[in-house]
């Protein structure tokens, strides 16, 4: 590629899962989107590899007018969004590929819903508004990217009510009986076991790959999916949370003749505070002390390896249809910023923000008070 050639790269589709949820009486739709790893486009002529792909996506769609079945809806959204582009031209031979250019992109989405009795399907389109950025395809220069900042898609999702029986007199009435039996056994207070896929995205550039290895400095040093797992106990009367996670996360960022591997691994204690319960969406916020180690390898050989506390805040959501689940669906995003270690006097960063997408929680003790109760009512 030379700086005043204008080259075509084409289209891309790609197939998509979605998970999300129908809020606020079908006035709002929180989604999360990942790719299934099918990719349908061309690798142009002039390139020996060439890869276009927009990851996982997270977002929200308004209608203003409710969902129901039978009608068509339009919607309003926004979403955030990771986006990598790479190619190599014909007749490259680096080591480690072409770089790879990451980022973040945050569209606007617009669109048309039709709602039936089990199913959504809309027909959209998205406006990215941050559709151009240099790409280095050689050490020292860089070509100007230009995307198409219009896209299009078409969606089949499937809906249930997950809570539909919640309001009859007959569960109401078992509601009343489970609480009754966590206070009279000290239940609702509880020890609790979190597990879920996560991943840490990068918030700050880092001075020390700006200056050693430019062509690296946009791509975004995001983990793969990792487990988050949190132990710890909760407070009813306070509507509290105080426990413990562990993370390891693994960063890679190569091209040409460079390879970097970064390793943060995370042990933290943190407390927070549900703020309030709107029909089941239960957020929270509170402060994290963590001990992480941070190791640099570049080429395979370690560089650095730094050990120390840090602070951060945890923040997220609950799904609490109830008080009295023995489980429930949580998710926790946790920053620390400023987190960062020296290297040849610059700083690598590792203040990410880390989104762990559905965690579930399980509460000891409630599930044994019930099937207790349920033995001892059938023994009578």
């Amino acid at each position: 590629m030379y700086q005043n050639q204008k080259l075509n790269f084409g289209a891309t589709y790609q197939p998509r899962l979605t998970f999300g949820g129908l809020h606020f009486w079908g006035h709002a739709d929180f989604f999360v989107t990942f790719p299934i790893g099918l990719r349908l486009n061309n690798t142009p002529d002039f390139a020996d590899k060439f890869k276009n792909v927009e990851g996982l996506e997270t977002g929200f769609k308004i209608y203003p007018f409710a969902l129901k079945p039978g009608k068509l809806r339009p919607y309003v959204g926004m979403s955030f969004q990771s986006r990598e582009f790479s190619y190599e031209n014909k007749g490259g031979e680096f080591k480690n590929g072409a770089p790879k250019f990451h980022s973040y992109i945050s569209p606007i989405q617009l669109g048309l819903t039709y709602c039936t009795s089990k199913f959504l399907f809309s027909c959209g389109m998205r406006y990215n508004w941050k559709n151009q950025f240099d790409y280095y395809y050689a050490e020292g220069s860089t070509a100007r990217i230009r995307q198409n900042p219009v896209n299009f898609s078409i969606s089949i999702l499937r809906y249930f009510d997950s809570d539909i029986g919640m309001a009859t007199p007959k569960q109401v009435d078992q509601e009343n009986i489970k609480l009754h039996l966590l206070k009279k056994y000290n239940r609702l207070s509880s020890w609790y076991l979190g597990i879920g896929p996560s991943a840490a995205l990068q918030m700050s550039k880092s001075a020390y790959i700006q200056e050693k290895y430019p062509f690296l400095n946009n791509q975004q040093l995001n983990s793969t999916l990792i487990p988050d797992l949190t132990f710890g106990y909760y407070f009813s009367k306070l509507d509290a949370n105080v426990g413990a996670s562990s993370r390891i996360m693994f960063f890679k960022a190569k091209a040409f003749d460079t390879d970097l591997r970064i390793i943060r691994g995370s042990i933290s204690i943190e407390a927070y505070k549900f703020l309030f319960d709107y029909h089941g969406f239960v957020p929270y916020v509170g402060p994290m002390l963590s001990y992480e180690s941070l190791i640099l390898r570049e080429n395979g050989k370690m560089i650095s390896q730094q050990n120390k506390p840090a602070l951060g805040i945890v923040f997220g959501w609950d799904i609490r249809v109830t008080q009295t689940g023995t489980s429930l669906l949580r998710t926790n995003l946790r920053y620390t910023p400023n987190l960062s270690m020296t290297v040849d006097n610059k700083k690598l960063m590792f203040d990410h923000l880390e989104f762990n997408f559905i965690q579930w929680v399980h509460f000891f003790g409630r599930g044994k008070v019930y099937s207790n109760h349920r033995t001892q009512k059938n023994n009578q």
